[in-house]
C-alpha cells in the first residue's frame, strides 16, 4: 500500500493550509457515522486544530440533535444548507451513504484550497472529482469500525472507547491534509492505513467478511437451534460466549494458532457428519442450500490455516478436502 500523499494530484503549496492552522470543520450527514465523527471532533479535534462548527443533514432534526452534543456547532437547515456549510468551513466531511457522495460533491461550489473528505470504505477519491476540479484538496477517510444506529445517542466517552485502537483507511494526495487527518486519528488513539484506488475493493471486502458476514454466520448458527425448539435470542445468548472467546483467542495468539475445531484437529468423521446432516435437512429451501454451500466453502478456506498450524499430515488434509467437496 502506498504512503499517504503518494497517489493522485496535489494542489499548489501556496493554496495548502499548514498542519497547525486551526480549521473550521463541517459535516454533511447526521447518521451514525456522522454523529460519531462529530462527537470525536468535539472531544479530541482540538488536538489536531480542528473545530466542528456546522452539521447539515437531509433530516434537520437529526442534525439538530447531533449539534447539541458539541459546543459551538450549528445545525443548518434549508435548501442552501450545504452551500452555507461549505462557505463557513475549511474542511468538510461527507458522511452520507455511499451512493449520495458524488451527488453531494457535485452540488457544492467548493473553493480552491478547501479540504473535502468522504467516509466511504468502498470508494476512493473519484466521487470527489468535481471538488478536485475546482481546486479543493480531497481525501477518502474510512474508519474500520461498525457504527450501529444506537450509537447516535451514545455519550462521547463511549464513542471514543469504540474508536480507540481502530484503523482508518486514508487515500489522500495532499501532504498537509494527510498529516492533519493523521494527527486527528492519533488523537483518537487510532492508526492510519494508507490506500490507493487499487487497494480499495480488497480492503472493504476484508471488513465485510470480518464484521457484516460474522453477523450473518451467527444468524445462520442460531437458525440451526430452531430445529429443537430454541428461539433465536436464546440461541444467540448461548453462542456469544463462544464467539467472544474466539475473538479473544485471535487477539492472544493470532493466526493460525487460534484455529480450533474439527478441521484443525483433522476430524474427518465430524466433517462428514455435518455434510450428511446438511444434505438431508437443507434440500427443501434456498437458504438451506446456501448454508450447505457456505459450510463447504468455509471449510475449504480453513484448510490452508490448518495446514499452516502444522498439526495435520498430507493424507488427513486430502481426506478433509474430499469430505468437503462431497458436500
Amino acid at each position: 500500500m502506498a504512503e499517504a500523499g503518494e497517489a493522485g494530484e496535489t494542489t499548489d503549496a501556496s493554496d495548502a493550509d499548514t498542519t497547525t492552522t486551526p480549521l473550521r470543520v463541517g459535516i454533511i450527514g447526521a447518521g451514525a457515522v456522522g454523529n460519531a465523527l462529530l462527537a470525536a471532533l468535539g472531544a479530541r479535534g482540538a488536538e489536531a486544530d480542528l473545530r466542528a462548527v456546522a452539521i447539515a443533514s437531509r433530516t434537520f432534526s437529526h442534525a439538530r440533535a447531533a449539534a447539541r452534543r458539541v459546543t459551538g456547532c450549528e445545525a443548518l437547515d434549508g435548501l442552501d444548507a450545504l452551500e452555507t456549510l461549505a462557505a463557513r468551513c475549511d474542511l468538510v466531511f461527507i458522511a452520507t451513504p455511499d451512493d449520495a457522495i458524488q451527488t453531494v460533491a457535485e452540488s457544492v461550489a467548493w473553493r480552491r484550497g478547501q479540504a473535502v473528505a468522504h467516509l466511504s470504505g468502498a470508494q476512493g477519491v473519484a466521487p470527489l472529482a468535481t471538488a478536485m476540479a475546482r481546486g479543493a484538496r480531497v481525501a477518502a477517510l474510512h474508519p474500520l469500525m461498525t457504527f450501529p444506529r444506537a450509537l447516535r445517542a451514545a455519550p462521547a466517552e463511549q464513542i471514543l472507547a469504540r474508536l480507540a485502537g481502530a484503523s482508518w483507511a486514508l487515500e489522500c494526495a495532499d501532504a498537509d491534509l494527510a498529516a492533519r487527518l493523521t494527527r486527528f486519528i492519533a488523537a483518537l488513539e487510532g492508526q492510519v492505513i494508507a490506500l490507493t484506488e487499487r487497494d480499495r475493493a480488497p480492503y472493504h471486502l476484508s471488513g465485510v467478511l470480518a464484521s457484516n458476514y460474522l453477523v450473518s454466520l451467527l444468524g445462520a448458527a442460531t437458525e440451526l437451534w430452531a430445529g429443537w425448539g430454541v428461539g433465536r435470542d436464546e440461541a444467540l445468548r448461548a453462542l456469544l460466549p463462544l464467539a467472544r472467546a474466539t475473538i479473544e483467542n485471535l487477539e492472544a495468539v493470532g493466526l493460525p494458532a487460534a484455529l480450533t475445531g474439527p478441521i484443525a484437529r483433522g476430524d474427518v468423521g465430524a466433517v462428514r457428519i455435518h455434510e450428511e446432516w446438511l444434505r438431508a435437512h437443507t434440500e427443501s429451501s434456498e437458504d438451506g442450500v446456501a448454508l450447505r454451500e457456505v459450510y463447504s466453502a468455509l471449510g475449504r478456506l480453513t484448510l490452508p490455516l490448518a495446514r499452516e498450524k502444522g498439526a495435520l499430515d498430507p493424507a488427513t488434509i486430502t481426506a478433509l478436502r474430499e469430505a468437503l467437496e462431497e458436500g
